[in-house]
């Protein structure tokens, strides 16, 4: 992890000044009224992502095969309502540059929050969570249990600008850990101790690279493969699961309540967390389906690709 941080330090000079024009609005923009970031910042970015037509066609694919008993119009509905839920989403990622306990607690809420900490101290937990709401929120966690250790795993930007920004940004307290997605296994051994509680958190909704052992889950009438990380290091290590179930209170707020699907002690099979945490992910996306990230090439693979390149198909 030393290694990719040290990488992405070190900018050419024109990166550096992009990066400081970057990180100096950012900065502004969280410090302003919040009036600005809802009532100017907001729509700007709505209107731009409208204009541009940003991933129309991908959006209205994943839309049309996701939801088939839907017609065109309310396709185009939900189209228009995901794009005004992405440009309050950069919004506010835009503004937690210069995020602040005191100032921006309430963006986010947590249910049950002292009993849920009561209940896994002194025990590592896993939260599996997905993209959906502004899902930079997250790590802000380390605010409300500020004994803990939240190991905050992402996935690595192409850009070295982002990649610096996002890492500045996401270190919210000193008891943050950032963790490239490939290595979270050896963070995680490292940081592994008895002296405080380690929440892992997890976004397990992106499409993983496909391999001849990828299992398929029915997810919004779809076959599709998902990250099994979480998983993985539950079995493991005996670690409890919780599902991150978001809901959007009101404009740029957000509640979340830690649904179990795994204590950490029961016997199942491979691939039975991932399930569980597909069906709540389904359920969630159902219910405020401008909420997630439709513009994302989800289904770039299928069962039938997986038989082409392996020669054989592990249909389940």
């Amino acid at each position: 992890m030393a290694e990719q941080s040290e990488k992405h330090n070190e900018l050419r000079w024109y990166q550096q000044v992009a990066f400081a024009l970057l990180w100096g609005f950012c900065r502004l923009s969280g410090l302003a009224p919040r009036w600005v970031r809802y009532y100017v910042l907001r729509p700007f970015l709505i209107a731009v992502l409208r204009l541009v037509r940003y991933r129309r066609k991908v959006i209205l694919e994943n839309l049309r095969h996701s939801f088939p008993e839907k017609s065109e119009d309310e396709i185009l509905v939900i189209m228009r309502k995901y794009y005004a839920s992405l440009g309050e989403i950069i919004a506010n990622i835009i503004c937690l540059a210069s995020a602040d306990p005191k100032r921006d607690a309430d963006v986010i809420t947590w249910e049950d929050a002292p009993k849920h900490i009561a209940e896994n101290r002194g025990r590592d937990w896993i939260a599996m969570a997905s993209h959906f709401g502004c899902w930079e929120y997250y790590p802000l966690w380390s605010w409300v249990d500020p004994e803990g250790r939240f190991l905050c795993v992402y996935h690595p930007l192409k850009s070295p600008v982002f990649e610096k920004f996002f890492l500045r940004m996401r270190k919210y307290t000193p008891n943050v850990e950032l963790v490239p997605m490939a290595n979270t296994l050896r963070q995680y051994l490292r940081i592994r101790s008895s002296e405080y509680t380690t929440a892992l958190g997890l976004i397990s909704d992106q499409s993983p690279q496909l391999t001849a052992d990828s299992q398929w889950y029915d997810f919004l009438n779809q076959k599709t493969t998902f990250i099994t990380g979480s998983e993985r290091l539950a079995m493991r290590f005996g670690l409890p699961v919780y599902f991150c179930d978001v809901e959007r209170r009101s404009v740029g707020c957000y509640h979340v309540r830690f649904i179990p699907i795994y204590d950490g002690v029961e016997s199942v099979e491979e691939g039975e967390i991932t399930r569980r945490y597909v069906e709540h992910l389904e359920r969630m996306i159902r219910r405020s389906p401008e909420l997630w990230m439709w513009s994302h090439k989800r289904w770039k693979y299928t069962p039938e690709k997986q038989a082409l390149m392996f020669g054989k198909s592990t249909l389940k």
